[in-house]
C-alpha cells in the first residue's frame, strides 16, 4: 500500500490530504469550489489514485489544498524505490488539448504554457490553477511542465488535470527496486 496523509498550511489556511497510489480512482474532495472538486475527481480518476481533500475556508484554500495534495503524493512515495520516476500525458478534450510532462526529482519546478479566455469557470478563478500547481509541484517534490491551448476554458482545465493524472499513474509506476537516480537518492 503506497499511502500518503498530509496536512497543507498556506498563510492562515489549511487543508487536509489522503492519497493511495494503487486505488481505484475513487475522490472525496470538498475544496469549497464545485469546479476544482470536479477537477480533482477527474484527476483521482485518470491516476487511478484515491484521493481524499478538505480545504478550511479562506483565501488561501486553494494553495494550501494543493500543498497538501502534493505533500501526501509525496508522502505516498517514500523514498521513491522502484517508481519510473517520469510521466507524460496528452489529453484531447474537443477542441482543447493539454500537453503534461513531469518528474518525480525531488526538485519542485512548475513550467505552464497557455491561456484562459475568461476570469473564471463556474465558482473558480482560473488565474487560481497557477498557484494551486505551484504548491503542489513544492509538496510533492516534482518538475511540472503543462501546454494547453483550445477555445472552451472547461475544455481547457479538464484536459491538463485529466492529463496531470495520466502523467501521475505512469510516472508512480513499479519498475523494479531501485531509486531512479544516478545519484542513488532522490
Amino acid at each position: 500500500m503506497r499511502l500518503g496523509k498530509a496536512d497543507g498550511l498556506f498563510r492562515e489556511c489549511r487543508a487536509a490530504a489522503e492519497v493511495e497510489l494503487d486505488g481505484s480512482g475513487s475522490a472525496q474532495v470538498r475544496s469549497g469550489s464545485g469546479f476544482l472538486d470536479h477537477m480533482l475527481t477527474a484527476l483521482a480518476r485518470t491516476a487511478s489514485m484515491d484521493l481524499t481533500a478538505q480545504a478550511e475556508p479562506g483565501f488561501w484554500k486553494n494553495e494550501a489544498l494543493g500543498s497538501a495534495i502534493g505533500l501526501a503524493l509525496d508522502k505516498s512515495l517514500g523514498e521513491r524505490r522502484g517508481i519510473r520516476r517520469y510521466g507524460s500525458a496528452s489529453v484531447p478534450m474537443d477542441e482543447a488539448l493539454a500537453d503534461v510532462a513531469l518528474d518525480f526529482s525531488g526538485r519542485p519546478y512548475l513550467i505552464m504554457a497557455g491561456d484562459f479566455r475568461g476570469e473564471r469557470i463556474g465558482d473558480y478563478d482560473v488565474q487560481l490553477l497557477q498557484p494551486f500547481l505551484e504548491a503542489l509541484t513544492v509538496g510533492a517534490r516534482l518538475t511540472l511542465h503543462v501546454r494547453f491551448y483550445g477555445e472552451n476554458d472547461h475544455h481547457k482545465m479538464e484536459s491538463i488535470f485529466k492529463a496531470l493524472g495520466f502523467a501521475i499513474r505512469e510516472a508512480v509506476a513499479i519498475e523494479g527496486t531501485a531509486i531512479p537516480s544516478t545519484k542513488g537518492v532522490i
